[in-house]
């Protein structure tokens, strides 16, 4: 299994846009990508925990990225998604995107390192592809929460 583009094999990775702009991130950590529906909000979570959903028994987790990076939210529409990650240690979440745009392979040098200057904690961003005309930030979703996060968000499951 590939760790990423580190390891000079080709990335794969689910390319969705948040507030027009693209993102990544790599499928080997998607396990699935479903339809918007109803979150039960969790009382005291960080402001982008949305709250939790009932996927086939399992509560999963879900964030809101646009919270998370600080960016703007026209609402969900019919185009809206969550995308089903996993962190290393198996932990399931789920990541509120506006749409999932395509599946796509990128080479290990198409891979660049994110500039200091995007609006976005530096810590979640594995770097930056540029795809054509388009640039897509890569994502980190290993990095997004924290392990305290994680474990407050975990322990009532």
């Amino acid at each position: 299994m590939s760790n990423g583009p580190d390891d000079g094999q080709d990335l794969q990775a689910v390319v969705f846009s948040i507030d027009k702009q693209f993102f990544g991130i790599d499928i080997s950590l998607v396990s699935e990508i479903i339809r918007q529906e109803e979150i039960t909000p969790l009382p005291q979570a960080s402001n982008y925990v949305e709250g939790i959903i009932n996927l086939r028994g399992s509560v999963i987790p879900v964030l809101n990225l646009h919270m998370l990076f600080n960016m703007q939210s026209d609402g969900q529409d019919d185009n809206s998604r969550i995308i089903i990650a996993a962190s290393e240690d198996e932990q399931k979440f789920g990541l509120m995107v506006d749409a999932v745009q395509e599946v796509k392979k990128f080479r290990p040098e198409q891979l660049k390192e994110a500039p200091g200057s995007i609006n976005v904690n530096q810590q979640y961003l594995k770097g930056i592809v540029l795809d054509n005309d388009k640039m897509i930030v890569l994502v980190d979703p290993n990095q997004i929460l924290s392990r305290g996060e994680m474990d407050q968000i975990f322990a009532g499951r």
